[in-house]
């Protein structure tokens, strides 16, 4: 039997990541595609692959084990620290955005430097989606 909680984080990513490719597609166009590597394997942008990953394996340990078991509780403890360290990046850069204006200048004109900064909420909200989503699929067939 294949390990569903690992399944699980492998669609979230997948979706995710393409997700991303979609996304900067429709926002930068097609002359865009020298980033489109870069979207796949790194962090930032909509939506928050990290946000899936950790809610589809919570989700999945959840559908599996229950509300109860301890690794559900480590499972769900990990995903909020994980969700709000990215939340957390987006806040501190809108810190320096204000404190230095030249920075937010050039951040503005970079989209490679716009993807780093971490994720706002409704990419993490559409990560946590994406990963909600997964769990159900992975449960539903391995299950």
């Amino acid at each position: 039997m294949m390990n569903t909680i690992i399944i699980a984080a492998i669609i979230s990513w997948v979706i995710a990541q393409l997700a991303k490719i979609l996304v900067g597609l429709m926002r930068y166009g097609i002359n865009d595609k020298h980033r489109m590597l870069w979207r796949v394997v790194w962090a930032g942008g909509m939506p928050s692959a990290h946000s899936a990953m950790v809610a589809s394996c919570a989700l999945t340990i959840f559908l599996t084990y229950g509300g109860q078991s301890l690794l559900f509780g480590l499972s769900l403890v990990t995903a909020c620290i994980i969700i709000y360290d990215r939340s957390r990046m987006y806040a501190i850069y809108h810190t320096f955005q204000n404190r230095y204006p030249a920075l937010k200048q050039k951040v503005q004109n970079d989209p490679l430097l716009k993807d780093l900064i971490g994720h706002r909420f409704s990419e993490i909200l559409m990560g946590i989606l994406i990963g909600l989503g997964s769990a159900f699929v992975a449960c539903g067939l391995y299950l």
